[in-house]
């Protein structure tokens, strides 16, 4: 009998440090995952440019929609403008807007139906452009993070815009 307890207690004392080195290893990913999120995610939008562009940006920690990844959420631009999306962040995103073709929770009080009708991937590094033609409030968002939503307000003579 004498034998038996050194050995439960040899295995109590495995299993005990089994457990621990295991507690340690996840802190040891916690915290490293934590820097890295703090580190290559930004917290706060970047300046928006001073041209007719928007910057697509990864926000962390989005508390509502306005400068949720993209600057500016509002552009206002004359009609025939050109505006050029550039995507800083480091995942794909999109530019969709709100209308009878695309569609999210969020767009029945913001439609841009009977305008442009967009619907581009834009991938990380990468731009898109498009020239607006047509007077109107363009409301659009990012399908796969559709929190991102933004507007394009196109002015013309004679619109109201």
């Amino acid at each position: 009998m004498a034998t038996q307890q050194p050995v439960a207690a040899e295995k109590h004392a495995k299993g005990r440090r089994k457990w621990m080195i295991t507690v340690v290893a996840i802190v040891a990913v916690i915290l490293v995952s934590s820097y890295l999120l703090t580190e290559y995610l930004p917290v706060s939008p970047p300046a928006a440019p001073s041209t007719p562009n928007v910057v697509i940006w990864n926000g962390v920690g989005c508390a509502g929609t306005q400068n949720c990844g993209f600057v500016p959420n509002v552009r206002t631009v004359a009609n025939g403008t050109t505006v050029t999306w550039t995507n800083n962040g480091g995942m794909i995103h999109t530019i969709t807007t709100c209308d009878a073709s695309h569609s999210v929770p969020q767009c029945p009080a913001m439609d841009a139906s009977g305008l442009d009708s967009l619907d581009a991937n834009v991938g990380a590094g990468s731009s898109y452009s498009h020239t607006f033609n047509k007077p109107g409030d363009y409301f659009y968002y990012c399908s796969p993070h559709p929190w991102m939503q933004a507007e394009i307000i196109v002015q013309g003579p004679g619109s109201g815009y």
